[in-house]
């Protein structure tokens, strides 16, 4: 190391410069796509911009919740993604960390809307062609000379689209294909373009993560079936079809006392499963009861938004709307379930943070008052048989446990 760092420079290196080859700086998906900090009240113009940014980006997170909702399987993914930022509300405190894919949301509402939009033609095309096949019938040749036209524009506009969306979504990617082409053989035959491209795909599924959040949503959904499973079957024993005999009626008297624990809990363990990331952390009843002994006040009105906030949704369950009249009332209800949620994970924050629990006095008459409130919704569940189309299924479709859009499980009798 001495020689090194005392020999004489030799003959070949003086006077030649060192050639640096500086490594390329990765530059965030926060940085290229999100709304970034608030820049202040004395930056009027900047702020407006952030405001419309934020406000756009919120209402396309909410079309995106609820198109995922809205696909059998997929509702699972939704709840995940509501699962987590009340993990991170739970973990933080802080509001500001309840929003999911808010870095994303914005790029995904413009790739959206542009989809449909290029989508359109195809339709148009499908339509002409059904129209011809009952005209004309499905051998003649004109059908087939506009299915093979058919053909060719799904497969034009569908490489258009990957390849807008490849190269980042954005209005111009949309409206300039040629470009796209040029790109994409630009990224592909060098190995700094595909180096891009493939560090750009590990930074959106960084931010994504559509397994874990599907991990995550199962987790919660099987954990809330297990606490439900009991109570609402005996629930519905004395409202089903032919069930007369007093016995039944001591069943569904039974599952509404134990209705009244599981709605008080249940919400709180479900953050509790997210933030430990343990599936037999749902039936810790002793965290529940942690939170509700340290911070009666935030459980009482977050246990009251969460049950008065998800009682609308009952109602579209007394007649089923068909399927696509149902999807235009998708986001209304991840309006109304997404709220109630992230104030409850701030609840269990306050509840487990908190040292000391509250004055005796304070926290068991919360629960006395809340008692006869918990004790109507499960009366309420009990009745709903008898109003909803569903039958004996509606106490099942438990959306503030479940997923934030019940439809997606419904089936009709």
């Amino acid at each position: 190391m001495n020689t090194l760092l005392t020999a004489p420079p030799t003959h070949e290196s003086v006077g030649v410069p060192l050639e640096i080859h500086p490594t390329p700086t990765v530059i965030s998906i926060e940085e290229k796509l999100g709304p970034g900090k608030f820049p202040g009240v004395w930056k009027p113009v900047r702020s407006f911009l952030w405001f419309l940014h934020v406000s756009f980006g919120t209402a396309c997170l909410v079309l995106i919740l609820a198109i995922l909702a809205a696909i059998p399987g997929l509702n699972i993914l939704t709840l995940g993604y509501l699962i987590d930022p009340q993990k991170r509300v739970a973990q933080t405190g802080q509001l500001r960390n309840g929003f999911p894919l808010m870095v994303l949301a914005p790029r995904l509402g413009v790739i959206v809307f542009f989809c449909i939009l290029f989508l359109i033609p195809v339709r148009l095309q499908a339509t002409r062609i059904s129209d011809a096949a009952v005209i004309l019938g499905e051998a003649h040749a004109r059908v087939g000379q506009m299915a093979l036209n058919l053909r060719i524009l799904q497969t034009v506009i569908a490489t258009h689209l990957i390849l807008a969306i490849a190269r980042g979504g954005t209005p111009g990617c949309f409206l300039r294909p040629i470009k796209n082409v040029s790109w994409f053989l630009r990224k592909v035959l060098t190995s700094a373009g595909r180096a891009e491209m493939s560090t750009g795909l590990d930074q959106v599924l960084d931010v994504v993560k559509p397994w874990q959040h599907f991990w995550a949503g199962f987790k919660a959904f099987t954990g809330a079936v297990l606490w439900l499973l009991i109570p609402a079957g005996l629930l519905v024993a004395y409202s089903a079809p032919g069930r007369t005999a007093p016995l039944y009626g001591v069943a569904s008297f039974l599952g509404v006392i134990l209705m009244i624990p599981v709605t008080a809990w249940l919400p709180l363990l479900q953050v509790h499963q997210a933030v430990t990331g343990r599936f037999r952390a749902i039936f810790e009843v002793r965290a529940a009861r942690r939170i509700i002994r340290n911070a009666p006040v935030a459980w009482m009105l977050t246990t009251i938004l969460m049950y008065a906030m998800t009682f609308p949704l009952y109602l579209a369950k007394i007649r089923l709307l068909p399927a696509d009249a149902m999807l235009v009332l998708t986001p209304f209800f991840i309006i109304l379930t997404y709220p109630a949620r992230i104030l409850v994970a701030r609840a269990y924050h306050r509840g487990m943070t908190k040292e000391q629990p509250a004055w005796r006095t304070v926290h068991w008459g919360i629960r006395l008052a809340m008692l006869p409130l918990l004790l109507a919704h499960a009366v309420f569940l009990f009745f709903t048989p008898a109003i909803s189309e569903l039958g004996k299924n509606a106490p099942l479709e438990n959306q503030a446990f479940l997923g934030p859009v019940p439809y997606a499980q419904w089936q009709r009798r």
